[in-house]
């Protein structure tokens, strides 16, 4: 009975370590892929009055192929650093934690979408210049090498709303124990567009608090994506310390709710 207990613990830790759970499901759901297959964040959006800069679905398609051809036959691995990581919605089979290097882990991207609104903007995270950044590689599964793809316009449909992210190739470095002597895997990821109206760079930490702690949209309060994401990276055994005091802050402010 006790080794039984024994497995039973084992199996459910390996399955916290490799898809992790959302801190709170309620918000993370909106985003599923009927949503995303439906077009029903641009649907909101354009409601809303707020649509004008939106990536039609052709230039989204446009979007994908200059990474990814529609004929790629290659295995397909993504670089999750924030919400990709409790909420991935696509299909994944594998994952490995590690990290890349030249880019950090920033609430730099203005959003009047998913976690704002016009006139009460939130901040999400991007990728942005600098440093190194730890998380998960993804490996996106499906039947055919088609599918595969089309699981990437899916992604798209979520990430390149306004083309405020430039998909990239980055060289991913495992930290799993499992890999002995790993490769390096090449993962799309999606890196701040610095040229993007909505990228702001200088903003006071007590300033990303505020925004962080009052915004709101369609997706859920913008407060519930950095919780959700502290949560995440704490299960998976990453400290970020930037990440860190922005938690305490906004729950200082919120009171803890």
């Amino acid at each position: 009975m006790q080794n039984a207990t024994l497995c039973i613990l084992t199996l459910t830790l390996t399955l916290t370590l490799t898809l992790p759970s959302p801190a709170n499901k309620k918000s993370a759901e909106f985003l599923t892929r009927d949503t995303l297959a439906n077009n029903m964040v641009q649907k909101l959006a354009r409601e809303r009055g707020d649509g004008h800069d939106l990536l039609s679905d052709a230039e989204l398609l446009a979007s994908r192929r200059q990474l990814i051809a529609d004929d790629w036959q290659d295995e397909i691995w993504l670089f999750a650093y924030g919400s990709l990581l409790w909420n991935p919605v696509i299909h994944i089979d594998k994952t490995r934690l590690g990290r890349i290097y030249g880019y950090r882990r920033r609430f730099c991207l203005r959003t009047s979408i998913g976690r704002g609104a016009p006139g009460n903007p939130g901040l999400v995270l991007a990728l942005d210049q600098g440093g190194t950044c730890k998380g998960l590689a993804m490996r996106v599964i499906a039947k055919t090498a088609k599918a595969r793809v089309a699981e990437l316009d899916l992604l798209w449909r979520r990430e390149m709303l306004n083309a405020s992210y430039q998909p990239k190739w980055v060289w991913f470095y495992s930290d799993s124990a499992e890999d002995e002597n790993p490769k390096p895997i090449k993962c799309i990821s999606f890196v701040i567009n610095r040229h993007h109206r909505n990228y702001v760079r200088h903003l006071s930490h007590k300033e990303k608090v505020a925004m962080i702690a009052a915004a709101s949209g369609f997706a859920g309060p913008c407060r519930d994506y950095l919780v959700q994401t502290h949560a995440t990276l704490h299960s998976l055994g990453i400290k970020d310390v930037y990440i860190d005091a922005l938690h305490e802050s906004v729950k200082a402010v919120t009171h803890g709710g």
